[in-house]
């Protein structure tokens, strides 16, 4: 028998790859995970260069380009050079991007709809709490 620890491990191992597969599904045909992070990315926060994305990624700026170029022949993100200093380009998604971006959005909020139907606010505040610390634990071993 399980303790509880092992339990509620196991039942975020399975969780997390029924998220896996679900997220799969929101997914544009033409669109990888990380593409779809990088779009999510720069819909937040207006533009950003390759060196970040790479960090917030955490892979290699060969890796960046190579997925930023395909986002670029799609049309859902644009190269911006600095006008202070030319070494200097910035991505920035377009409104194509924008688009996708939000159907994207609206598929996940269709895909999650029923997942807190039940909860109080009570129960929604302490998950909140919990999901954080776990996420921080997570990170930590990463």
């Amino acid at each position: 028998m399980l303790d509880k620890k092992e339990r509620l491990s196991q039942l975020v191992s399975s969780q997390m790859t029924h998220f896996v597969i679900g997220y799969a599904k929101i997914l544009e045909n033409d669109l990888t995970g990380p593409q779809y992070f990088i779009l999510q990315t720069l819909a937040e926060a207006g533009k950003r260069n390759c060196s970040e994305l790479a960090g917030a990624l955490d892979v290699t700026l060969p890796a960046v380009t190579n997925l930023t170029n395909k986002l670029v022949r799609k049309g859902y993100i644009e190269r911006i050079v600095s006008e202070t200093d030319r070494r200097n380009v910035y991505l920035r998604i377009t409104d194509a991007g924008r688009e996708v971006e939000a159907r994207m959005v609206e598929r996940y909020k269709e895909l999650a709809k029923d997942l807190w139907s039940g909860f109080s606010e009570e129960e929604i505040d302490l998950l909140i709490v919990s999901f954080e610390k776990m996420i921080r634990n997570f990170t930590i071993k990463l």
